[in-house]
């Protein structure tokens, strides 16, 4: 946060006006000091000169009349004279006469007529008793050894002064207004050019009109100008560049026929496209609100809570992208993606691609009939074909190389037959319409089932089967499912297993899931054929002579998703090379 103390202004102001104060006051104060002493020098002077001229007409011989004369003149000019006599008697005084003439102290002891007997002359500064104020006293040396003294009273000379130094004052407090007012105006402009280059800089920031800094208070400012224009330049260029970015961005949005959904850290909405608003109407205007408000399919806001909040992290080998959401909305079936962003920095949560699959998905649906269909209508007569082969196959009086002829018949038309059982199997797993009653039951008697199921083929390649479940739990299914589901991994197992290997079965519960894993010695599956291997009929490049139909896997992955858990393989895992994984919710938490 930015803190601040006051206007600029006012502290250029409060300084401006402090060193007027200083720049004017002192030397005021100063300058009373000096003119106080000038004027008592000035005073002394005039009351030596004047003591000296009357000291001339005493010298000269004047007489009592003459002396009388003297002493009413300086009285009448408000000053005061008195001679005294070598022995420091006063003799003659203007504020004093008579009788009371002969009681006055001797005047020896005093400053100015002991510096008078001593050099000549002398001044002093001090109260009077005569006068009842401050005066200066002068005196001189007469002649006959006496001493004339002259007191000018203070009362003069502090009025002069005080009249000079309200002439001074007067002349200092119009200096102080002056500068008072040219601190104002200068700071004024201060000011003005400072919010002058505030308002540019917000124009600035705000990306107007390309406005610069071409005009500012002094040079002082001058490298503040040139980085703000710099600076003006690159906020220019960021904005030209993120605004095209932008705009190619909405472009290539809006013109997807996918519906693009953003969604922040929290699940919340940022941003959705043309096509997204296509697909949904009702969401408009739920930009900032949660998924499920614009989105109202709960199983999609579980996958996204699931997200990111990292419980699925670690599946499907690490990997962002997500297996898709499948689900209806207004008779149509759409289908979603979900990729957790590789930049987090970028404050992304996920993103969320739907595309509209009804086309797609009423096509497989005619797909899947039809194999269901040809498959039924297969049947027929590959058991006849079946049965003819083998009847062939126990005639005596048929050839050796004719007999090896309806042994090869025979064992092709079983294997197709198989093939045709799994589709029809796969077909019916794949029919949604057709519930699956689940219920609470132990995995493990399914899991010995499927060994048993299994035994023949493991026997044949000594294969041995381990198993480790862990605590007594059960889990919400179908037993006669879940023993098809373990039958296939165990058959594939098997099937790829070398001579002599191991196949370890485990069980864990992970929060309110079970986790099952069959793993095997195997040869391994390619990172990049991992999340196909459950597509019906696909089969890895290097295996494709296994004698395996490639549906067992597609099989499972469709019961498994029935009982809403998921599947999916790693290779390599925990020491083994190839592991098949599935998970199927715990009964108690159902």
């Amino acid at each position: 946060m930015i803190s601040t103390h006051g206007t600029l202004q006012a502290k250029l102001f409060w300084a401006f006006t402090l060193v007027t104060v200083i720049a004017v006051a002192v030397p005021a104060i100063l300058s009373r000091g000096v003119l106080y002493r000038d004027r008592l020098d000035r005073a002394s002077r005039q009351a030596l000169e004047q003591v000296s001229v009357i000291k001339g007409i005493l010298d000269s011989g004047a007489d009592e009349r003459q002396i009388r004369a003297l002493l009413a003149s300086v009285k009448e000019i408000g000053a005061r004279m008195t001679i005294t006599a070598k022995e420091g008697g006063v003799m003659y005084d203007s504020h004093v006469g008579g009788e009371a003439l002969l009681e006055m102290d001797n005047h020896n002891d005093r400053p100015e007529i002991e510096a008078a007997r001593a050099h000549g002359k002398g001044v002093s500064l001090r109260h009077s008793n005569t006068l009842g104020m401050d005066a200066v006293y002068a005196a001189v040396l007469l002649e006959d050894g006496g001493i004339v003294r002259l007191a000018v009273p203070m009362a003069d000379i502090r009025g002069s002064l005080e009249k000079q130094l309200a002439t001074l004052s007067a002349t200092v407090a119009g200096v102080a207004a002056l500068c008072l007012m040219l601190s104002v105006f200068i700071t004024r402009r201060f000011r003005d050019g400072i919010d002058t280059m505030a308002e540019i800089v917000a124009a600035i920031a705000k990306n107007k009109g390309g406005r610069r800094l071409l005009d500012v208070p002094g040079r002082e400012f001058l490298p503040l100008a040139y980085a703000v224009n710099r600076m003006a330049d690159n906020i220019e260029d960021y904005v030209a560049t993120t605004t095209d970015q932008h705009t190619q961005l909405e472009t290539i949005l809006d013109s997807m026929h996918e519906g693009i959904l953003v969604l922040g850290p929290t699940g919340n909405i940022r941003r959705y496209n043309r096509a997204f608003l296509t697909l949904f109407p009702s969401a408009e205007g739920s930009m900032g609100k949660q998924l499920i408000e614009g989105l109202p399919v709960p199983a999609m806001q579980r996958r996204v809570e699931d997200m990111l909040q990292g419980k699925e992290a670690g599946r499907g080998g690490g990997s962002y992208e997500e297996e898709a959401v499948h689900f209806e909305s207004g008779g149509r079936f759409l289908v979603a993606h979900i990729s957790l962003p590789v930049e987090t920095k970028q404050m992304l949560g996920a993103v969320i691609v739907i595309y509209d699959a009804t086309h797609i998905m009423r096509l497989e649906r005619v797909r899947r009939d039809f194999v269901a269909n040809v498959s039924h209508e297969l049947r027929t007569p590959l058991t006849a074909i079946s049965g003819y082969a083998e009847t062939l196959m126990e005639l005596e009086e048929l050839a050796p190389a004719h007999k090896n002829f309806a042994a090869i018949i025979h064992k092709h038309a079983q294997a197709l037959g198989r093939v045709i059982s799994e589709l029809l199997a796969l077909a019916r797993i794949e029919d949604t319409k057709e519930k699956i009653s689940l219920t609470p039951v132990n995995p493990l008697p399914s899991l010995h089932e499927a060994m048993r199921l299994c035994a023949e083929q493991a026997q044949g390649k000594h294969l041995l089967f381990t198993i480790d479940l862990g605590e007594d739990v059960s889990v919400m299914g179908n037993a006669s499912l879940l023993t098809q589901v373990f039958r296939n991994l165990f058959e594939n197992a098997c099937r790829y297993s070398p001579e002599g290997g191991e196949i370890a079965v485990c069980g864990e519960t992970c929060g309110k899931e079970m986790l099952f894993s069959v793993k095997d010695h195997g040869p391994g599956i390619p990172k990049e054929e991992l999340t196909r291997i459950f597509e019906r009929l696909y089969q890895v490049k290097k295996q494709r002579n296994s004698g395996s139909s490639g549906i067992g896997l597609a099989i499972s992955k469709h019961i498994v998703e029935r009982h809403g858990g998921t599947i999916w393989a790693e290779s390599p895992y925990q020491g083994f090379a190839t592991a098949m994984l599935f998970t199927i919710p715990l009964a108690e938490h159902r």
